[in-house]
């Protein structure tokens, strides 16, 4: 049966539920690349043929990604951004720098970034708009917006257990920020963090979540080094669960996310959180991703990616 419980209104969850699950997110990074056609798709996600069909006609149908005939009176389909799959590319940049910056690289991610415009290796950064101070979760305060309120959650489509911090598949180790978002309920669960929700309880009464798949995710995330135990009661022990250092750098990647949703996804409701920048006071909606080395804007055209080893031996 479905469950009925209800979660707090997300731009966050609301990005997530539209730009899908992992393979979804690979044809999304490899389209920034300039990927469109079907086969190259496959080769650059590695996806299987149905799953990509399955992915690419979601994002479609999400306004993601559009089809194109490859020419004029072409029976062959090309897929390519829209605006709004286009302005993912600051989540996407937030998401290569923070697995770049933890060694946590996954093989279609990048190893290195070079910025064209001042020709130097950088990582990307965000900075708030109005005072170009740069954001973390320490520089930034949460507060319920005009839109805030409750809805209905949405099953994640991938309910699996996750009994070690593996992907999908159970074929590698959950390396990057992609692994983390891509199930849902990892990307949850690291959210209730940013609301200050740290044990497993207050957890579990935050989103529509069975005990076994919030142990499996609490467990995963331990063990990435992206969550830390705390004891707070012993007979019976129980923990709180705290970001780490590498747990907290994750937070610029869900505001870009949070950005691009409330921008994309509100359909016309108010915003359910509004984010400041604590040390100018401004709302952080128009906050950019620049390079670390000049400070300058980031665009598509601007960046340059040096892929893994392991990537550029098999391409």
């Amino acid at each position: 049966m479905a469950s009925t419980r209800k979660t707090a209104k997300s731009s966050v969850y609301r990005a997530l539920n539209t730009i899908g699950d992992r393979w979804s997110q690979l044809i999304i990074q490899a389209a920034l690349r300039g990927t469109t056609r079907f086969a190259d798709f496959r080769t650059e996600t590695g996806a299987a043929r149905n799953t990509l069909s399955l992915r690419l006609r979601s994002l479609v149908a999400n306004k993601v990604l559009e089809r194109l005939a490859e020419r004029e009176g072409a029976a062959r389909q090309t897929y390519h951004l829209t605006p709004m799959g286009l302005d993912l590319f600051d989540s996407m940049l937030m998401a290569w720098s923070w697995g770049i910056r933890w060694d946590a690289v996954a093989p279609n991610s990048p190893a290195a970034l070079l910025h064209t415009e001042c020709g130097k290796a950088m990582l990307p950064t965000m900075v708030c708009g109005h005072c170009a101070g740069e954001i973390s979760m320490h520089h930034c305060r949460g507060r319920p917006g005009p839109g805030a309120g409750f809805e209905k959650a949405a099953a994640p489509r991938l309910n699996r257990r996750r009994n070690s911090p593996t992907d999908e598949a159970g074929s590698r180790p959950l390396l990057d920020a992609t692994d983390m978002t891509a199930d849902r309920w990892t990307a949850m669960v690291i959210s209730a963090q940013y609301f200050g929700v740290h044990r497993f309880d207050q957890i579990h009464a935050m989103f529509p979540i069975s005990t076994n798949i919030l142990t499996d995710r609490l467990n995963a995330l331990v063990a990435a080094g992206v969550l830390e135990r705390r004891l707070y009661e012993m007979s019976p022990p129980r923990y709180e669960y705290w970001l780490t250092r590498k747990g907290k750098d994750l937070y610029t990647h869900a505001l870009a996310l949070l950005i691009w949703g409330d921008k994309w996804l509100l359909n016309g409701e108010k915003r359910p959180v509004i984010v400041t920048h604590v040390p100018c006071g401004h709302d952080v909606a128009d906050a950019q991703v620049v390079c670390s080395a000049c400070r300058g804007r980031l665009t598509l055209e601007t960046v340059v990616e040096r892929l893994p080893k392991t990537r550029r031996s098999a391409a």
